[in-house]
């Protein structure tokens, strides 16, 4: 499976003969095909969605987590924006380009009560939270899963293209350093729109 995906993919890059991809080339807006469905680590499951749109020097995401299977209660959701760099080809994941996104902000809101609890417990932000009411994470983190700027201003990466197909790596790894990079990647593309 992994093999054909990777040969699909090479197959499909619109990027140059040496198969690495530019900034023009991922240029646009691409979103989850439906709820996204990984493993969480501790035997549950999480259910997110994604909207990306990327210029050819910043980055956008729009993500929120959801509390079941079918994407319709909202946990929670965060806004991301930076600018990204790409890289050299990947020499760990075939068909894929090697990227650097940077995080300028990233603003989170609680969308139950039980969250924006955990959120004010946890030390997110700078502010008690409230349902419904955004709050900048970014310089301290939050839950584990944001981390703070200064220890983690940009995610080390891969990106790959198949048609409308967009894949990032597989988030298995602490990215915040580039022993870190995904050797895979993810199982859902977003698809461009």
């Amino acid at each position: 499976m992994a093999g054909a995906l990777a040969l699909t993919l090479l197959a499909g890059c619109d990027s140059g003969d040496d198969g690495k991809l530019t900034p023009d080339d991922l240029a646009g807006r691409y979103a989850s095909g439906g709820c996204e469905d990984y493993p969480d680590g501790m035997g549950g499951h999480n259910y997110l969605t994604r909207d990306f749109t990327l210029t050819a020097k910043a980055w956008h995401l729009e993500l929120a987590i959801y509390m079941d299977d079918a994407c319709t209660t909202k946990l929670f959701s965060s806004v991301i924006d930076g600018p990204y760099t790409l890289g050299e080809p990947s020499a760990r994941v075939e068909g894929a380009t090697e990227g650097e996104f940077e995080f300028t902000t990233n603003k989170w809101t609680a969308h139950q009560g039980f969250m924006a609890d955990t959120f004010t417990m946890s030390g997110c932000g700078a502010a008690p939270w409230v349902v419904g009411e955004a709050q900048d994470v970014t310089m301290t983190g939050c839950i584990g899963v944001a981390h703070p700027l200064a220890d983690c201003p940009q995610e080390y990466d891969v990106v790959a293209l198949s048609g409308d197909d967009l894949y990032f790596g597989e988030r298995v790894t602490d990215m915040c350093s580039a022993d870190g990079r995904p050797q895979a990647l993810g199982a859902y593309p977003v698809v461009r729109l």
